[in-house]
């Protein structure tokens, strides 16, 4: 280990982008850790109060998901709130109906259309919230409603809201010190839809836990106390949660895998270098286990003080992601990070065995080679490349080139696909042959500068250092090609998705929410034109499908995925719980997978709290409150842009890490490369050359590095780009443009060319390495 310390000092330049690449990666992993740890459910601040809470039955993918709970039918509702509040230590027990209802200022709907769906509540209902009353009093009428004193409506005043049955006006009765609209409960009851979740509210002194074991209540429902209650959280606040840990856990998978491989890369190409160094040991008979753990303790000693800052810096960063990831959706209103050791912990024991694989493969081939052959090596790179990449790249070449074959055979909708893995594969393959592809590409890019001094110092050095030139590319190559590949494909899909979903739309002008979750009931009817109700309605299994009520349907109409026959009689339950049993009027194949059409009228009697997302007009627009009237194209381009912004922050996460692992990589490597080659620049001093004339050098070397891999890139990524958009084509049947990245790609190459001289040129900055003084460098 004193060895290990002593060579982490002598050699420090050679340690810098292993230990940055651990900090970041640690660092990313630590703030990811703790956002996830915060972005739990958590227990509704509106029921909080109530010790017991009551699920009604729940539902659970068999193929994995968010569960769903359905609502109890009317009968079963009243039975079960009469049963609960018969329990000893039971206070009370209410149900909890919540609905939408948006405040309306000059016309318009105002707050968060998200948190407007379950805002409204009735008044008992405020009792299982932590929430007091602080002026007036509670509703009575069905125009009155207690309000958030943040709001600073004074009692007596009026208000205009608007909930999915239309626009109203209330007057304020009292106010609340916490959010949310609350009514009288006849009212809730009316604009209201089933309820999920009964409230028990108990005795003082009485255990929840006890209480809960009381509760005998097989299939009806589920008793939860503490933080289990959670599970009652709201299904769209789940959603986005779910959503957020999806771009968390991918953060963590990727910033782990590029870690490592930084890492990997880092190690192999200073192991490269410390051929004769390591001869040195071995010839004063260090054993290959020997030097495979003096390797593995300089890289642990680094990974440990890299880990401690990075875990650190991580979680105290992690809080500043709170607003960013409310505001485009990946978390709830509300969201709060908190500070996790845990997370601490697991971010700094990862990046020892991150450092610990990085380090190993290099480790283990270093520890081989012969005594002498590492002391005879000379400066001329014998074999750029090794059988392992050999082996591997030719593989991946075989596999991407088979998959390129099965493009024309493929369907439409496999091609894509097909074309991105092809790509992907053949990405891999350029990186590991970019030893062979160097020398070639550097002798047709350098040919026109072939004659000066400068230009033939460069060539003919890159063509003796093929290997180094390609540590350089490769990850150039790498990043270039994803990115390119990834947003040019992703955008270029969504210009189809615009082109064929404005074909399916024969009206000029649509009506949409606006700074609403839907359209309410009023708003439809005040226009002339079709639309879709949509709700949700229940099989007898507790699956939830998709119900969208339509004006022109006289019964129920199946999507095929359903599995239904036409004349069968099926049994749904409806948003209020009410059961049906209805026959199957048809079989639609025009219908989406697992959805019933049914009676617009049906649907909305028994779902109070539906909105409508589109009108279709076929007369002039009436102006409403919380509508507005866009052009097909203009509804298609939102609808696409929703998907397409949460897409493009995958994207831009995913990218961000590896482009920055890439810019890391790339500096890393020139900065010990020209660390490295000391001796050479000296010898140039001596044949004459100037401090400057070596900076140049060393400064085209790296732009041709940046510039080789880039070509490399494009040339697998913007053929695959084609072949995307054919399929597409193929896919929706009309002309498709193809969209080239350019602001990505440029960011890209830009970053890594600006790191590329960076690092090159900084040893020349420094005395006491490669001094700008040509008697230093000299000396």
């Amino acid at each position: 280990m004193s060895l290990a310390k002593a060579m982490v000092r002598y050699r420090w330049a050679s340690f810098i982008g292993t230990f940055v690449a651990l900090l970041l990666g640690v660092a990313v992993i630590s703030g990811s850790l703790a956002l996830w740890a915060s972005a739990q459910p958590r227990v509704p601040a509106a029921l909080s109060a109530a010790e017991v809470l009551v699920a009604s039955p729940r539902y659970d993918p068999p193929e994995g998901g968010i569960p769903s709970y359905r609502p109890w039918s009317p009968d079963e509702l009243d039975q079960l709130v009469e049963r609960l509040g018969r329990i000893p230590g039971v206070d009370s027990a209410v149900p909890d109906r919540s609905f939408y209802v948006q405040r309306l200022v000059d016309g318009k709907p105002v707050g968060d259309a998200g948190d407007a769906v379950h805002s409204g509540r009735g008044w008992a209902s405020a009792g299982l919230g932590p929430h007091q009353l602080k002026s007036g009093r509670p509703p009575e009428r069905s125009d009155g409603v207690v309000v958030d004193a943040a709001l600073g409506l004074p009692v007596g005043a009026t208000l205009p809201v608007v909930t999915a049955a239309g626009p109203a006006t209330w007057m304020v009765t009292g106010t609340i010190d916490g959010p949310g609209f609350y009514v009288d409960d006849a009212t809730a009851r009316s604009l209201a839809g089933g309820v999920r979740v009964i409230g028990l509210r108990l005795a003082p002194g009485t255990s929840p836990t006890e209480v809960a074991d009381r509760l005998d209540l097989g299939a009806l429902g589920t008793p939860l106390t503490g933080a289990a209650r959670s599970a009652v959280e709201p299904e769209r606040d789940s959603r986005t949660r779910w959503i957020g840990a999806q771009l968390i856990i991918a953060t963590v998978l990727v910033g782990g895998f590029v870690a490592v491989f930084v890492v990997a890369s880092t190690c192999a190409f200073s192991a490269s270098q410390r051929r004769r160094e390591i001869g040195l040991l071995r010839t004063i008979g260090a054993t290959p286990g020997q030097v495979r753990r003096l390797l593995l303790a300089e890289v642990v000693l680094v990974a440990l003080g890299a880990g401690v800052l990075g875990s650190v810096f991580g979680a105290l960063l992690a809080p500043l992601l709170e607003g960013p990831l409310v505001a485009v959706g990946l978390e709830p209103t509300g969201f709060q990070v908190g500070f996790s050791w845990w997370a601490v912990v697991v971010s700094l024991l990862t990046g020892l065995v991150v450092a610990a694989l990085g380090v190993w493969l290099s480790a283990r081939r270093a520890s081989q080679v012969p005594a002498l052959d590492a002391l005879r090596e000379a400066a001329v790179e014998k074999r750029p490349m090794t059988l392992s990449r050999w082996v591997f790249g030719l593989l991946a070449v075989v596999v991407g080139g088979g998959l390129a074959v099965l493009v024309p055979g493929s369907t439409a909708e496999q091609k894509p696909t097909v074309v991105l893995g092809s790509a992907m594969v053949l990405l891999v393959a350029a990186a590991l042959l970019a030893p062979v592809v160097v020398v070639p590409l550097v002798r047709l890019v350098t040919w026109p500068a072939r004659r000066g001094a400068t230009g033939m110092l460069v060539r003919e050095g890159t063509l003796v250092a093929a290997r180094r030139v390609a540590s350089t590319a490769a990850p150039v190559l790498a990043a270039v090609g994803f990115a390119v590949l990834l947003v040019g494909t992703s955008q270029t899909a969504l210009e189809a998705v615009g082109i064929e979903d404005t074909a399916k739309i024969p009206e000029t002008a649509v009506v949409v929410p606006a700074s609403a979750p839907g359209l309410s009931e009023a708003a439809v009817v005040a226009q002339q034109g079709r639309s879709e109700l949509v709700s949700t309605v229940f099989l007898t299994s507790g699956k939830p499908i998709r119900a969208a009520g339509s004006p022109t349907a006289d019964g129920l109409f199946a999507a095929p995925s359903l599995g239904w026959n036409a004349g069968q009689a099926v049994p749904l339950r409806f948003e209020d719980g009410t059961v049906q049993t209805m026959t199957v009027s048809a079989v639609r194949d025009d219908a989406l997978i697992d959805t019933v059409v049914l009676p617009r009228a049906l649907l909305r009697a028994h779902d109070p709290t539906a909105l409508t997302e589109v009108v279709y007009l076929a007369g002039s627009f009436t102006a409403t409150p919380g509508a507005e009237q866009v052009t097909a194209r203009e509804y298609v381009e939102r609808e696409a842009g929703e998907e397409g912004d949460l897409i493009n922050l995958f994207l831009a996460v995913l990218l961000g890490i590896s482009v920055g692992y890439t810019g890391l990589a790339v500096a890393s490597t020139l900065l010990m490369a020209t660390y490295g080659r000391r001796q050479e620049f000296v010898t140039l001093h001596r044949t004459g050359a100037t401090a400057g004339q070596a900076v140049r050098v060393v400064v085209v070397e790296a732009l041709l590095a940046v510039l080789t891999g880039t070509l490399l890139g494009l040339a697998v990524a913007v053929p695959a780009l084609f072949e995307a958009r054919a399929g597409l084509q193929d896919e929706i049947g009309a002309e498709v443009t193809l969209v080239m990245p350019w602001t990505t790609l440029f960011a890209v190459v830009g970053m890594c060319a600006v790191l590329a001289v960076l690092a090159g040129t900084l040893p020349f900055l420094r005395r006491g390495g490669l001094s700008v003084g040509t008697r230093t460098m000299a000396g």
